[in-house]
């Protein structure tokens, strides 16, 4: 059976009225995304399969799914971060109902127009050195958003962040993975995506005490080091998760400037400093590494 629901047009037609222009964009994950305008504005609706609804959840034997509570997280973090950088919630909000015997849940959000990192970087290789000073400071500042939340993103990674058409801002999408640093975890394990865990994702046990906004700014220095080199700093295909693992907390990758000589030195040590293995070894705030962005 999948996991995900089965809608047609006219379905979400009738669960969103007031959209017009409905056309299906993508499914994967635990979601199916379609596009439609509310007024003159496009938004993406999203639509996710949840075993139990919000009914059930008087009834301890019957928790809140992991889905549901996700997407709760994400609408949350959608709506109350500040930061222009940080995708926006839609004009509907999270909404759970039944269609077809199946107990969906779904919401807005605003649809970025533009292409995400991954699909530049395959397409034109790798990015100018104020372009990337750029992405580092728009990311870093929705970043820091997320921390005065009391939030974690841990899923940064080149194919969550989207150059927005036509101001060429960088959007950083998808906090359905972030970690509440005060509040419960909705995971067992480690979660996001591992070629661009920091060390301390894998230590899953002791999240608590290890897990700050510094494990954000390592993975963007990861994104950073593979939009300056055109190679990621620890991942090849070949490898194993063991080896994956071994090199992104002990392996020390060449400096973007060693590998590509025209690079900025002082910009290539920022990137160095992101990566360190240790959260102190990275910037102690994110102000810190605007600032030093910013100087470059």
């Amino acid at each position: 059976m999948s996991d995900l629901p089965t809608l047609t047009l006219e379905q979400i037609a009738e669960l969103i009225p007031e959209a017009c222009g409905i056309e299906s964009l993508d499914k994967g994950g635990q979601k199916v995304v379609f596009r439609g305008t509310i007024g003159k504005t496009q938004y993406a609706l999203k639509f996710a399969k949840v075993p139990i609804l919000p009914d059930d959840l008087e009834n301890e034997d019957f928790p809140m799914s992991d889905v549901a509570a996700r997407a709760q997280r994400e609408v949350e973090i959608m709506r109350d971060c500040k930061s222009r950088y940080m995708v926006k919630l839609g004009p509907v909000g999270l909404q759970f109902t039944t269609v077809n015997d199946q107990a969906i849940l779904y919401f807005s959000e605003e649809f970025v127009t533009g292409q995400d990192l991954r699909a530049i970087l395959q397409h034109d290789g790798r990015f100018p050195p104020r372009e990337i000073v750029k992405l580092g400071l728009h990311v870093t500042d929705a970043i820091q958003s997320l921390w005065e939340l009391g939030k974690v993103h841990r899923d940064i990674k080149p194919g969550n962040i989207m150059r927005r058409d036509p101001s060429l801002e960088y959007v950083l999408l998808d906090a359905g993975l972030a970690f509440d640093i005060v509040g419960e975890s909705l995971s067992i394990g480690p979660v996001g995506t591992p070629p661009y865990f920091s060390p301390e994702q894998f230590d899953f046990s002791n999240r608590r005490t290890v897990l700050d906004f510094r494990s954000d700014l390592f993975s963007l220095g990861v994104t950073m080091y593979e939009m300056a080199t055109d190679q990621h700093p620890f991942w090849k295909r070949e490898d194993t998760s063991r080896s994956l693992f071994n090199k992104i907390t002990m392996f020390n990758p060449d400096p973007p400037h060693k590998i590509v000589p025209d690079f900025p030195e002082k910009l290539s040590d920022i990137v160095m400093r992101m990566l360190g293995k240790s959260p102190h070894l990275r910037y102690r705030r994110c102000q810190q590494l605007i600032d030093a962005l910013s100087e470059v």
